[in-house]
């Protein structure tokens, strides 16, 4: 046999095995959960398990992979709310490795950036890694509507704030959730009465900044 047959050979061989490894993970794969807007109710939509099978065909589709990435991750977000303890610790350890491995594959994801700065908020709220996820959830959707108020409610809630670049472009999230989606003051007054001390303040001094007549309401 010529060793372009050889080779032929070896080519098909690796396509039929992509394609059948493709097809198991499409049979298989979960929905891909809507990414929440209240930060008060993160929960997986999906009320499917991910198989454990299913993460080791997963990544021959990178789609497939950032939502089993994005499911794992927000359930542990659930459990370690539902009550701190070893699962839920070993959960968001679990779900943060299967997190970074998506973006490893996917690093224009914003969603996986945001879930990861809420992993390592629960796991760490101290540690860089949450206000640099949380840098990376801007810099990959700026103007995404859906993840604002997500991205606020994190950055006031556990003091990301301290970092500069994390308080300017939280500012301009609060810019736009007040100027251009007014449906969204609701989200802005709700991280604002989650907030920290440090975030209630910086809340304060952005709405008396963009929108004066907003800060009553917002003060409540």
């Amino acid at each position: 046999m010529s060793k372009f047959r050889i080779v032929l050979l070896a080519l098909s061989v690796i396509l039929g095995s992509y394609a059948l490894a493709s097809t198991i993970a499409e049979t298989g794969a979960l929905d891909r959960p809507v990414f929440p807007s209240d930060p008060a109710k993160i929960a997986s939509s999906s009320a499917g398990e991910v198989r454990g099978w299913l993460q080791a065909v997963s990544p021959f589709r990178s789609d497939l992979e950032t939502n089993h990435a994005l499911i794992a991750a927000l359930r542990a977000i659930q459990s370690a709310k539902s009550g701190p303890g070893t699962a839920a610790s070993a959960a968001i350890t679990d779900a943060r490795a299967r997190v970074r491995q998506a973006l490893s594959i996917a690093p224009y994801n914003a969603e996986l950036w945001l879930v990861l700065a809420l992993l390592q908020a629960r796991s760490d709220p101290r540690d860089p890694t949450l206000s640099e996820a949380l840098k990376m959830a801007y810099f990959t959707a700026p103007n995404d509507a859906r993840l604002m108020p997500v991205r606020l409610d994190t950055a006031t809630l556990f003091d990301a704030l301290a970092d500069p670049d994390v308080k300017e472009l939280a500012r301009g999230d609060v810019r736009l959730m007040v100027t251009r989606q007014p449906q969204l003051k609701t989200a802005v007054i709700s991280a604002y009465r989650r907030a920290s001390s440090l975030g209630r303040s910086f809340l304060e001094e952005a709405v008396q900044s963009i929108d004066p007549a907003f800060l009553p309401t917002l003060r409540g």
